[in-house]
């Protein structure tokens, strides 16, 4: 663990986890200083607590000449071309994010999950896996408790299975993860990263302070995730939902294999669709090659359930199933969400991210009509025009509706946004639970809830 002591730090960004990284250095003796351009009742009241315990703090925007610091921690949303950040680096001071300063003040293991798509389920998966095996572990990142406070909470014989972004990575300096995964690299982000290869090295970076005893997995089945599984010095054991990669994790003949020996039966996963194959398998292999014993990992798989609004099946409704997966906020996590149905009507659109959405016509079939909406329903009834019927609506309930109308008994209806939700809504949950709600309020006297 550093020493913080007498250090003077800045915390840009009162989030849940600005605030869980200002009171604890706090703690340990810093100098804290911290700063918001936002004001609001809730951050006001944040900022108090803080002020009672020694911090100073600025809200309503960021006073550039007051910004020299020893060390700034920064919220993850805050994008490294922003001018608080050029300020910080012109100054000379040291610039780190949530992940870095949780690594600094650990003494537990990380075994961290990245990827476009699939990450929430993944890493809920592998904390279940070592929590079944008796670790003191829990999942943390952009999942459960703030990172700062979860290394507090496991100890220095713990793991926390990470789930961790491109923004998280993009802010790291030592941060090692003793097992890596890299689920899939799609175009995301790209307004926040500058450019897609800017994305792409950002997911790389979670393998740059690994060393040949760390183990690092990537998807078998994307080339851009085995490139980077080229430049690791960690020992690289590869996944697949679809075959066996040599001194890998992968699938022969409906059977789950790692190192040779049997695991589980594909039947056994409770998650749908390849993609819900693919999560199960990384987070297993993740888990196994930290050292979790294999019927420790078979019970937590058997034993877990979906999350909400991840491929969430909310009703039954005349023959036809209403699936959330207001968690597809690009074209991949859509198009993955869509493998393995069949006549899908298709709810997409929301913010786009600067994401090209042309991409989203791969779905086709099996989705035979689209109904979109928010800010990209332009682009969506562009990407779709003359491929399949497509619909533009003003509300949830307007989509729900028309969806309604359009599909056919055996067939589904599908929320996969492949944007961003904050056109309309607070967050992807937010979102689901619009779909949801306005699900539950159709005709039909056969619904059913799931």
């Amino acid at each position: 663990m550093s020493d913080w002591s007498g250090r003077k730090v800045l915390v840009v960004g009162l989030g849940v986890s600005g605030l869980a990284a200002a009171r604890r250095l706090a703690q340990l003796g810093a100098d804290v200083r911290v700063t918001d351009e936002a004001s609001s009742p809730a951050l006001a009241d944040r900022a108090q607590r803080l002020r009672e315990a020694g911090c100073e703090v600025e809200l309503g925007g960021h006073e550039l000449s007051r910004l020299r610091a020893d060390i700034a921690v920064l919220s993850p949303g805050i994008p490294l071309h922003s001018p608080v950040v050029r300020r910080l680096r012109a100054t000379g001071t040291e610039v780190i994010g949530e992940v870095e300063l949780a690594y600094q003040l650990a003494g537990c293991d990380f075994l961290a999950v990245t990827g476009t798509n699939g990450k929430t389920t993944t890493t809920s998966l592998l904390a279940a896996m070592l929590q079944e095996s008796g670790k003191p572990s829990m999942a943390a990142g952009n999942i459960g408790v703030p990172l700062v406070d979860a290394v507090s909470e496991v100890g220095n014989d713990g793991a926390i299975a990470l789930e961790v972004s491109s923004f998280q990575l993009a802010t790291i300096a030592s941060f090692r993860p003793r097992v890596a995964v890299l689920l899939n690299v799609a175009e995301d982000h790209t307004d926040w990263h500058g450019s897609r290869a800017g994305y792409v090295e950002a997911k790389a970076r979670i393998v740059i302070n690994q060393t040949p005893s760390d183990a690092f997995l990537p998807n078998f089945e994307d080339r851009i995730a085995m490139d980077i599984g080229a430049r690791a010095v960690a020992r690289v054991v590869a996944f697949s939902a679809t075959r066996m990669p040599e001194e890998g994790i992968g699938v022969s003949e409906g059977r789950v294999l790692w190192r040779g020996e049997e695991i589980f039966s594909t039947d056994d996963v409770p998650l749908g669709g390849v993609a819900g194959l693919e999560d199960s398998i990384a987070a297993a292999g993740a888990a196994l090659e930290y050292g979790v014993e294999v019927d420790a990992v078979v019970r937590a798989l058997k034993g877990f359930r979906p999350l909400r609004h991840r491929l969430e099946v909310v009703a039954h409704i005349d023959g036809v199933t209403y699936i959330n997966d207001s968690k597809a906020t690009n074209p991949h996590a859509t198009m993955a969400a869509v493998n393995g149905l069949r006549d899908v009507v298709l709810i997409a659109g929301g913010r786009s991210k600067g994401v090209d959405l042309s991409v989203l016509t791969a779905t086709v079939p099996p989705v035979g009509a689209v109904v979109a909406l928010g800010e990209a329903a332009d682009d969506v009834a562009r990407a779709f025009s003359g491929v399949v019927e497509v619909q533009k609506v003003q509300s949830m309930v307007d989509a729900v509706r028309a969806a309604q109308a359009i599909a056919r008994p055996g067939g589904s209806v599908l929320l996969a946004p492949g944007c961003a939700s904050l056109d309309m809504y607070s967050s992807y949950v937010h979102r689901g639970e619009e779909f949801t709600k306005a699900v539950r309020a159709l005709s039909g006297a056969d619904a059913r809830e799931e």
